[in-house]
């Protein structure tokens, strides 16, 4: 699970990328599906029906290049593709994490994510904004704040099932949380940005992997009959409430998790989280996800970097048929903050040999293909 600030530490084995070949790489037997993928939302923005069209129609042919904020709200990793190859990957999120912080809220607050430079900037360069939620509440100590579900002081008790407690303490709180986050992505509606929107997610944890496995963020601590009545709830309060048409819903599975599912008209993408392709090899739960959910785009939503690997695997799995709609390798705090000389993730050979392959959308060609 995420630590503070949520710096991945360990040896990850994800995403892998080919050094030698500067051209795509066939695969040997090509998926041959014809189907519609069609937005959850009705009502969807002509900008997010013009994204879904560029992703759609290149799904299984290249994947779409992306990074995540170091932490919060900041190109920082996407500057650092650029200054390592001279090109910037074509998605950049931007992560939530931080909003009871928010100035605009507490003036106290050292972070104002009212200021939506960072998201404009990326955008109006030609970039796909994406926007996940590690949605923090007050821990047991009654100071922190925390995702992760517990008992002891720095964990949180809040109880996810309260959802369907209109009278609650939590159930107010979800609101005021839910209706905080709206009012950015209603700026952003505004604006005509469309956003990959991924909430709630990895809401399984390990629970499948093993005896003893559990739910690493409070939204999943309850189960997945909870957890599916948050999700929908958390739609219908952006969505119909909200009258918020300018996103792309991504569920993210544990693979084994089926019964989390929240349904196919609330779903848009289902996404993966990855960190050992070599204990959960990408193409073999690629192609379980793409079966269990044919009419659904499949993506590698987070990922490592896997240096001790043979650098020709990606290009093995893509031809195994392993094709992500779009990944994205967790960010570095240590070597963004000058404290670290080598990233530890997605460093510059990485990003160099993902380019090389030619299976990668970086923003220039992406913001070629939106023109279209």
């Amino acid at each position: 699970m995420k630590q503070q600030f949520l710096v991945k530490s360990l040896v990850f084995t994800a995403l892998i990328l080919s050094a030698s070949s500067c051209k795509a790489v066939e695969p040997e037997n090509p998926q041959q599906q014809t189907v519609t993928y069609t937005l959850c939302n009705a009502k969807a923005t002509a900008e997010v029906q013009q994204l879904w069209t560029v992703l759609t129609s290149q799904f299984e042919q290249k994947a779409m290049s992306g990074v995540v904020a170091n932490i919060d709200w900041n190109t920082r990793e996407a500057e650092n593709v650029y200054q390592w190859t001279g090109r910037y990957p074509a998605l950049n999120v931007f992560d939530f994490i931080n909003i009871h912080a928010s100035r605009d809220v507490n003036k106290q607050g050292w972070l104002d994510y009212s200021d939506l430079t960072p998201v404009t900037d990326w955008y109006n360069a030609g970039g796909v904004v994406g926007c996940m939620w590690h949605w923090q509440v007050l821990a047991n100590n009654g100071t922190n704040r925390t995702c992760s579900p517990g008992t002891e002081p720095g964990q949180t008790s809040f109880d996810a099932s309260k959802v369907n407690d209109p009278n609650s303490a939590e159930y107010k709180q979800m609101i005021h949380d839910i209706d905080q986050v709206a009012g950015y992505l209603k700026k952003m509606q505004k604006l005509g940005i469309p956003v990959i929107w991924r909430p709630l997610h990895e809401a399984a944890g390990n629970t499948y992997d093993f005896a003893g496995g559990g739910a690493w963020f409070w939204w999943g601590s309850q189960g997945a009959e909870v957890y599916k009545q948050l999700w929908r709830f958390m739609y219908d309060r952006l969505v119909n409430y909200h009258k918020l048409n300018n996103l792309i819903w991504v569920w993210t599975s544990q693979v084994g998790d089926d019964t989390w599912y929240p349904g196919d008209d609330v779903v848009d993408v289902v996404g993966r989280d990855n960190y050992y392709a070599l204990q959960y090899p990408l193409a073999k739960e690629y192609k379980t996800l793409r079966e269990k959910y044919p009419n659904k785009l499949i993506t590698l939503a987070e990922c490592g970097n896997g240096d001790e690997v043979d650098m020709s695997l990606w290009s093995k799995i893509w031809a195994e048929g392993s094709r992500w709609s779009w990944f994205m390798p967790w960010y570095d705090y240590n070597y963004n903050n000058g404290t670290s000389d080598e990233h530890q993730f997605a460093g510059k050979q990485w990003w160099l040999d993902a380019f090389n392959t030619g299976l990668m959308i970086d923003r220039t060609e992406m913001q070629k293909l939106l023109a279209k």
